[in-house]
């Protein structure tokens, strides 16, 4: 553990170089960096920083996926003075642009590898702009020493744009003793110890790969290897698992089903080493999980948490090496709180006022204490004011309940609630009844009302697995897509009672997903009723 006189992410990694660590930082495909190594290049990007006139608190956009440039930037930025502002690499110009005015940023950093052409082409625009376009390789002709600005703990280490999956991204404006605070919580609360060996192909752009899969293995000096996003090689993810014989690693639900797709034969990799593999950032099922270990030949590994980056990171798990709680609807507790964060479930039909926390087992908005909270968003008053409950606690948008042992539950998100006949459906339970029919790739459950009396109708949309006639195929297999259909409507009514108002089968890759994989239902609603999946060819049967 480091001193307790660590009070910012700087101090901890100054810390590192000082004090030799038994393992590298980190090991990005294989390739390890020292923290001295690590440090040396932050204070060069830092001094480079400063050539270009950077100011204490001004924030710099970074379009860069996972590799040695981004530790680069991210603690340059910071030793700099400055903000990072982390976002998605594959976004076009365009929008790297439009995230440039959203944080009022005046630098960008892209990847030293991007091609030359289209860094020729970003430029232009980039210098129409008045902004400063750079990349870590232009750094390396810096030396490493400078005078740096004393960061603060509540200064602000980096701002983490959601992903807009209901509405346009709000900038969440995390500190360093949020982090720090956050780090502890997580390392307590999930049981993380100097020995664990940490392996992830989690986005470091994003807060779960960054904050849980780097910040708490540089915490704790544990060894972490790193690797690229992509998921096109499934293989490689495992395998890092099974040479370094590594004990934790995390994941959203689909990443786990996709192993189970794409691997053949699981007995060619030995998962035993793992003592934790965190199923997170969206709706947990209970069948990934017992599907999962059965294959791989584990038990109570894979655990169930709950996270947001309103609170940093982290806001619960079950402990490690024990048995899931799932209730009678198939929900997947994701455990207790965390240490000095506590959980309120309230009316979600009430905003503001003296509302009052419902009983155990009632559904409701989750409302989070805790003291890695956020301050709130970038230069969004307005949201900033609705996201903040009472004392510091905040509103997560999303629901669920307590049982009578102080577990939670995620049911779903507030705004994605369907009305049916006076009734909250979730479109998480739907999806998981829709997902379990035959020849279902993914689906996503909205509510419609067309102005009825009947009010909101559920209207499902699948997306079918290698069913879809191809461009010069002018009979598509009409009896196989009103099968599916059918399977659709007999499992929803079997579990809900009633009849979805209309099933749509649609093409692979329709339902909208933001860049880390949680669904849009409002986008997907959006394109739906403007008539763009007709226009498109993407609806193939309903």
């Amino acid at each position: 553990m480091p001193p307790p006189d660590i009070k910012t992410l700087i101090d901890l990694l100054a810390y590192r170089a000082e004090v030799p660590a038994v393992t590298p930082a980190y090991a990005y495909l294989q390739e390890s960096c020292t923290y001295q190594e690590m440090w040396q290049r932050i204070n060069r990007f830092a001094a480079f920083l400063q050539s270009l006139d950077i100011q204490r608190g001004e924030r710099v956009v970074m379009a860069l996926p996972n590799g040695h440039d981004f530790f680069d930037a991210f603690y340059g930025v910071q030793r700099a003075g400055g903000i990072a502002v982390p976002i998605y690499p594959g976004f076009s110009p365009a929008r790297i642009l439009a995230m440039v005015q959203l944080s009022e940023a005046r630098i960008v950093v892209l990847p030293s590898d991007t091609p030359p052409a289209q860094l020729a082409g970003f430029k232009a625009q980039a210098d129409q702009r008045g902004l400063t376009l750079i990349t870590v390789a232009n750094a390396e002709s810096f030396a490493s020493g400078g005078d740096f600005p004393q960061i603060q703990p509540d200064d602000v280490a980096f701002i983490q744009y959601t992903s807009g999956s209901t509405g346009n991204p709000k900038g969440v404006q995390i500190s360093h003793r949020n982090l720090l605070d956050n780090v502890r919580q997580m390392i307590v609360g999930m049981e993380i110890t100097e020995a664990d060996i940490f392996v992830s192909w989690l986005p470091v752009y994003h807060d779960m790969g960054l904050i849980l899969k780097t910040m708490v293995p540089f915490y704790l000096a544990t060894a972490v290897y790193l690797l690229p996003t992509s998921l096109r090689d499934i293989d490689l993810w495992l395998d890092t698992i099974q040479t370094h014989r590594a004990t934790f690693t995390a994941a959203p639900d689909f990443a786990y089903r996709l192993v189970l797709r794409r691997i053949t034969d699981p007995t060619a990799y030995d998962l035993s080493s793992l003592r934790v593999a965190l199923n997170a950032a969206e709706p947990v099922r209970a069948s990934t999980i017992q599907a999962f270990e059965a294959a791989f030949n584990l038990q109570n590994v894979m655990v169930a948490g709950y996270g947001l980056a309103e609170a940093t990171v982290g806001v619960s798990m079950w402990k490690p090496s024990t048995p899931p709680k799932v209730d009678a609807r198939g929900h997947v507790s994701v455990g207790r709180p965390f240490p000095h964060i506590s959980v309120t479930i309230l009316p979600d039909d009430q905003l503001v006022g003296d509302d009052q926390p419902v009983g155990v087992g009632e559904i409701g908005e989750i409302v989070i204490q805790s003291i890695a909270n956020s301050r709130g968003y970038f230069n969004n008053p307005a949201a900033t004011e609705r996201l903040f409950w009472r004392d510091g606690a905040i509103r997560s948008g999303d629901l669920g309940y307590l049982d009578e042992d102080g577990y939670l539950y995620i049911v779903g998100r507030k705004k994605n609630i369907i009305i049916h006949a006076g009734h909250n459906v979730y479109p998480q339970e739907i999806e998981e009844v829709v997902n379990g029919v035959e020849n279902v790739r993914y689906s996503a459950a909205v509510g419609i009302d067309r102005g009825g009396v009947e009010g909101e109708q559920v209207v499902i949309f699948a997306e079918v697995r290698g069913n879809e006639p191809t461009s010069g195929d002018s009979s598509p297999p009409t009896t196989d897509f009103e099968n599916i259909v059918i399977d659709i409507v007999q499992a929803f009514n079997g579990r809900f009672g009633f009849r979805p108002a209309r099933v749509y089968l649609v093409k692979p890759k329709t339902i909208p997903l933001t860049y880390n994989g949680k669904l849009q239902h409002q986008r997907l609603k959006a394109q739906f009723l403007e008539g763009r999946l007709d226009d498109n060819g993407r609806i193939l049967f309903s």
